[in-house]
């Protein structure tokens, strides 16, 4: 799989063109649209303590991303092949600013307890911010203090979106093979999201791109003869999650036509309850969710 920049007048000829199988949405648009979402489900959730407290976090996001939609721009060499990877591209440490920000932003709004967490994180060494961030889009997740984790990915998170934004990529779709991870930054998806023209796209957890995955395959491994899909009540539930018997995985699934407010972050969030069912079975989750890092430590 390669990936190309474009200039500005191939972009807008090719989104005339209908079926994209790279989407790169607007950031602020993006996390306005997640805060708003998370403060909807948060008035009929057992979690709505914690997904208000993502909801403040998002919205301090979309905050930022005005501030810094023309300080974050490609400077770096970057391959052909996931070209903004862990093994391929360093972030400018521009993202430590936003960090920084994000932390003023959120030490007004937040309880006593987490005021804390922040206080701690602002007094870390840059070099130990850098570490851990890195740490983080490694998937070591057991390196980095969990009560810090998701506001560095928080950061991390804006940058890499502005970052994508403002860089204008295509993707080309070679084969079926290995796109379980995101095709310019290599993370893993936070579920999939099946539009109204039913294109199945996958979700990235930290560049907020998204890119196509046919349906009715498992998008971990590819298989086709043993998926099945698992809700909570009833069959046409929006969010869903499509297991797979053959690598005893599953991912989220959320049907844009049953709910057009679905967000990835949030609805997958709110749907915890079916992970807690599916953890009664031998699948483990092949998504992502930041806001999950409290829970996987």
């Amino acid at each position: 799989m390669s990936v190309r920049i474009l200039e500005k007048d191939t972009i807008t000829r090719q989104s005339a063109d209908g079926f994209k199988p790279l989407i790169i949405g607007q950031p602020q648009t993006i996390f306005e649209s997640r805060a708003a979402r998370l403060r909807q489900l948060a008035k009929e959730s057992f979690m709505a303590d914690y997904l208000l407290l993502v909801g403040q976090i998002t919205q301090a996001q979309a905050n930022l991303t005005a501030t810094y939609q023309d300080k974050v721009q490609l400077q770096a060499k970057i391959s052909k092949q996931t070209p903004l990877s862990v093994q391929h591209f360093e972030p400018e440490n521009i993202w430590l600013d936003i960090l920084n920000d994000l932390i003023e932003q959120l030490a007004p709004l937040v309880s006593d307890d987490i005021k804390t967490t922040l206080e701690q994180l602002n007094q870390q060494a840059n070099d130990v911010l850098v570490n851990y961030g890195k740490a983080l889009r490694q998937s070591n997740f057991e390196r980095v203090p969990a009560e810090q984790a998701i506001f560095i990915w928080a950061a991390l998170n804006t940058f890499f979106s502005l970052l994508v934004a403002n860089s204008r990529f295509e993707w080309q779709q070679e084969g079926n093979e290995n796109l379980h991870h995101c095709p310019l930054c290599h993370s893993a998806p936070v579920a999939s999201m099946v539009n109204d023209s039913g294109h199945r796209y996958l979700h990235c957890s930290l560049c907020e791109a998204q890119w196509n995955s046919i349906r009715a395959q498992c998008t971990q491994c590819g298989d086709s003869r043993q998926i099945k899909l698992a809700s909570l009540k009833e069959n046409d539930a929006p969010v869903r999650a499509e297991t797979c018997n053959e690598c005893q995985s599953y991912l989220k699934l959320m049907f844009l036509e049953k709910d057009h407010q679905l967000d990835a972050v949030a609805d997958d969030l709110a749907s915890l309850v079916l992970d807690v069912k599916l953890s009664e079975t031998a699948l483990l989750r092949s998504g992502f969710n930041p806001f999950l890092l409290p829970v996987l430590q």
